[in-house]
């Protein structure tokens, strides 16, 4: 048996652990997972419900009293500029993505190779370094100026490009492009193939690439840190600057009302172009 045939998670080694694992063993492995990857959302939801003004597990009742304080002007302000950052981010990275996307997977042309690991190259590197990176890089440029919702686009799109570009190359592998020719045989234009051919049939690694590069962005912190400027400060940074002074339940109804919104945006990708199906499917 190959390789990639006994990849953690795929088909093939999942039916291995069945045939080898006891039925309970095999449940109670899966429980385990499900345990470690949703115990420490259970912890926040219970302490963000906490009445008391300091954290306390499990909590002596249930309030809604720092769900109160996290719509305050202090944390609303920070949440409109990360969701609008986040949702910039996401459309810009996947406009940039999908021309690369097509130029690498459809043509083949000298230095193919070395622009698809240019094109990657961010996924490298750690998030910290590529801040500080970005912030130089501006004040050699005298872009100083910049610095704020401008250069957070900026270094957001950047890191979130790969996202968007790998995610539609997986969709144009998988892609019949006798479609294509089906189309421009009946008198199609080459824009009108793309807009009705080939942009609905690559739509959920579109929406994919979108959805991850929001999330990141959404939730970036070491590039956002040094980009940020006084009135123009994300969500996560306004949290990071929080916890220097303050450690309280409102924190928790913060993350969790974060969280709710991401799943609200995956839902809506979701509904609009299945793109879980493309996930999965891959």
């Amino acid at each position: 048996m190959g390789y990639r045939s006994r990849e953690v998670g795929s088909p093939v080694m999942v039916r291995l652990w069945r045939r080898d694992l006891p039925r309970w063993g095999f449940l109670a492995l899966v429980a385990a997972i499900y345990l470690y990857m949703f115990l420490p959302i259970a912890v926040v939801v219970l302490t963000s419900l906490n009445p008391g003004q300091y954290l306390r597990l499990p909590p002596p009742g249930l309030s809604l009293r720092w769900y109160a304080a996290a719509l305050a002007p202090e944390w609303l302000e920070p949440f409109r500029i990360s969701l609008v950052l986040a949702a910039t981010t996401a459309v810009a990275a996947s406009l940039l993505g999908l021309p690369a996307a097509l130029a690498l997977v459809r043509h083949r042309f000298p230095g193919r190779e070395a622009l698809n690991a240019l094109l990657l190259s961010p996924l490298s590197l750690p998030a910290i370094v590529s801040g500080v990176a970005i912030l130089q890089f501006l004040s050699l440029m005298g872009l100083r100026g910049l610095i704020g919702f401008p250069a957070l686009l900026l270094a957001h799109t950047a890191l979130t490009v790969p996202y968007a570009i790998r995610t539609i190359a997986i969709s144009l592998h998988g892609f019949d492009r006798s479609l294509e020719l089906a189309a421009m045989n009946l008198g199609a234009t080459p824009w009108r193939t793309f807009r009705y051919v080939t942009l609905p049939l690559i739509k959920p690694g579109l929406f994919a690439g979108m959805v991850f590069a929001f999330i990141v962005s959404f939730n970036n912190v070491p590039v956002s840190l040094f980009l940020v400027r006084p009135g123009m400060v994300t969500l996560p940074i306004r949290i990071l600057n929080y916890l220097e002074y303050r450690f309280d339940p409102s924190l928790a109804a913060v993350n969790m009302l974060s969280l709710l919104v991401v799943l609200v945006i995956v839902a809506a990708a979701e509904r609009t172009a299945g793109f879980t199906r493309f996930v999965y499917a891959r």
